[in-house]
């Protein structure tokens, strides 16, 4: 594969992948010096690329449309980062480029989380009533990605992981999003980009969702989702201090290699598509539009 984009994503996909024995990262396309010579591989550019099997892309999320739409002349599959555009319209633009291409929720990935939604899927916690989804970052970005233009801001950002979440493990689709937004920020207030969020999801037949977004966390980045059904219930803290980018980094290679065998474990852009969707809605409810 060649690797299109060498910031932080792209930075954390080169290094989950330079120990898998399916997955072979041959060069970097960057236009920022010191970012290609991060990810110490062969620099290239859309111009001038080796022979190479598929794309993975990290590009900022503003270029996806326009970064994707060039790849999609060469014919090969894109593993593109999400949320894979800025816009339910922009998603869809790239589905209709007449190539193959799989979005990065590398949450379905997580072997904590596959063994959950496969409880879930058998039966075991019985008829769903609740799902909550929370990530939380030690601390936020740099001001220029947390601009909305750039990003999406934290819902569409951060929301658009657990939105995607709770459909693939319910199996149900968003019906409605509410939310309250705290603090716009402490210390650099960022227009657009509160640092935290509450959303009340509804599901379709009556699940109820919560999700928990936050700028901030000291203890360090950390994810966890709880279900409580009729017959039981379960939590998992899947991304914790002080392991959680070994948890992360495993999900990635698990992403690349299924993507690169075509395994179909990954997420479609249908439902790239939805978990947009319903991050558009939210920044609505949330009077962030």
């Amino acid at each position: 594969m060649a690797l299109v984009g060498a910031g932080r994503m792209g930075s954390a996909h080169a290094r989950a992948l330079a120990s898998s024995r399916e997955v072979d990262v041959v060069c970097v396309v960057d236009p920022s010096d010191e970012a290609a010579a991060s990810v110490d591989l062969p620099r290239a550019t859309l111009g001038t690329l080796p022979e190479v099997d598929g794309f993975l892309v990290a590009v900022p999320t503003r270029l996806h449309v326009a970064v994707t739409t060039a790849l999609a002349g060469h014919g090969l599959p894109i593993l593109c980062e999400k949320p894979c555009g800025l816009s339910t319209e922009e998603t869809l633009a790239i589905a209709a480029l007449g190539v193959r291409v799989q979005v990065a929720y590398w949450r379905r990935f997580v072997p904590a989380l596959r063994a959950l939604r496969a409880r879930i899927g058998a039966g075991e916690l019985g008829e769903l009533v609740f799902v909550a989804c929370r990530q939380f970052d030690e601390l936020p970005p740099p001001r220029a990605f947390r601009d909305p233009r750039s990003s999406g801001g934290i819902v569409v950002d951060m929301g658009v992981h657990e939105l995607d979440q709770l459909r693939w493990l319910t199996g149900r689709e968003i019906v409605a999003v509410r939310g309250v937004a705290g603090a716009v920020g402490w210390d650099e207030p960022v227009d657009g980009d509160p640092e935290l969020v509450e959303l009340a999801v509804e599901l379709a037949g009556g699940i109820v969702g919560a999700i928990t977004l936050a700028r901030r966390h000291p203890p360090g980045e950390t994810c966890r989702v709880e279900v409580i059904g009729l017959r039981g219930a379960e939590a998992a803290q899947f991304v914790a201090p002080p392991d959680g980018d070994e948890t992360i980094a495993a999900a990635l290679r698990a992403q690349a290699e299924d993507f690169a065998r075509d395994g179909g474990e990954g997420t479609t852009i249908a439902d790239a598509v939805a978990a947009l969707d319903a991050a558009v809605r939210a920044r609505q409810a949330l009077g962030l539009l």
